[in-house]
């Protein structure tokens, strides 16, 4: 027992030394230490005051749901339900696309989805139009020079015959080719923007971050429009082409019931004072084939009707919740965050050098030696 006591003690007593030696080497390098201390606050200071002020736009929004979908809402899909603003009845769900709010977000990562918007006006506070691709264009560095491309395109490039580059561009019309130069704006303007998804609440959030104030809030704007438009392409494409699957059919019914119409009409006036068995067992099977295209063309109709009246019911309305304003403060940069981080990352790096520099000092010795 007493050999124990006097072990924990004697550790006491090692680990005090350990950390009064520790101490001793900091206070004694204290200069180094205040040097490196400031050089990291001036590093900080500059970094501050070089930083883009960055200004963010967003917007909230919630697609409304229907008496069905609130009610159905108590399954295990929860609020997702109320946000993806359609019917989780069994058998809906069979024969109708369910697009989860989980995909929104690979919507917006897509580069079809960035790659449309490039094409979209914006405004300046001059009133002057520009496209987001044109916007991104004047934002790019002048330095930013591509050597391979250039020494390719102006070596090996200059003996490559046009009617290779013919071929080349048809066979890529049949893809979704994009150029180096789109997907390096796509890559560029994907850092300005992004959606969060909240499935306890069921809202989204859209926002945008740029250097300019008005255009961070247009952004946001150009990228929830379409984001919805997108939604509701997907989640009406079925129904769209049944809609248009029934129009069609009862267009051509319709042709053929009035044929038969005009058919029936004029064999009943070209026979009028005849009443033979023939003609009665033709004129039976006329108005028996025109009843049977009438019913048709009635249930075409019906089905048609319908068709438009789901589609309605289906498409998703969007309440927005936070209209898009343009901001008044920047978010960033947090220029006192960055000063501290570096002032703390120099009393690390400080501290770190020169607690091990003699064991390192001494280690090179002794691989030498």
């Amino acid at each position: 027992m007493k050999n124990t006591q006097a072990n924990t003690h004697g550790n006491s007593e090692e680990d005090l030394i350990d950390i009064t030696a520790i101490l001793k080497k900091v206070w004694i390098e204290r200069k180094l230490i205040t040097k490196t201390i400031i050089c990291f606050f001036l590093i900080g200071c500059i970094l501050a005051l070089t930083s883009p002020v960055l200004f963010t736009s967003q917007t909230i929004f919630v697609p409304q749901v229907s008496d069905d979908d609130i009610s159905s809402a108590k399954n295990r899909l929860g609020s997702l339900a109320s946000l993806a603003g359609i019917d989780l009845n069994t058998t809906e769900m069979k024969n109708d696309s369910y697009l989860s709010p989980l995909v929104y977000k690979n919507i917006v990562d897509s580069e079809e989805f960035s790659l449309k918007l490039l094409d979209d006006e914006l405004i300046n506070l001059n009133a002057e139009k520009l496209t987001i691709r044109e916007y991104l264009l004047s934002k790019e560095s002048s330095f930013n020079f591509n050597l391979i491309g250039f020494l390719k395109k102006y070596t090996i490039g200059l003996f490559l015959n046009n009617e290779t580059d013919k071929i080349n561009s048809d066979v890529l019309k049949n893809y979704n080719f994009i150029t180096e130069l789109d997907y390096s704006l796509i890559k560029s303007f994907r850092k300005k923007f992004n959606i969060e998804l909240n499935q306890r609440d069921g809202y989204i959030t859209v926002y945008a971050v740029d250097e300019d104030a008005f255009i961070s809030s247009q952004l946001v704007d150009q990228i929830t429009r379409s984001l919805q438009s997108k939604i509701i392409e997907i989640r009406t494409n079925k129904i769209k082409e049944r809609l248009e699957f029934s129009k069609e059919q009862y267009e051509l019914k319709q042709v053929e019931f009035d044929l038969l119409q005009n058919k029936l009409a004029e064999f009943k006036d070209s026979n009028k004072s005849i009443s033979t068995a023939s003609f009665m067992a033709e004129l039976q099977k006329l108005e028996t084939e025109n009843q049977l295209q009438q019913n048709i063309l009635i249930n075409l109709a019906s089905e048609y009707n319908n068709n438009k009246i789901k589609l309605n019911k289906n498409t998703p309305i969007f309440s927005v919740i936070d209209m898009v304003s343009i901001p008044n403060e920047k978010s960033e940069p947090n220029r006192a965050f960055i000063v501290i981080i570096n002032i703390f990352l120099g009393f690390i790096l400080s501290t770190i050098f020169v607690l091990f520099k003699e064991p390192v000092i001494k280690l090179i010795k002794d691989i030498k030696d």
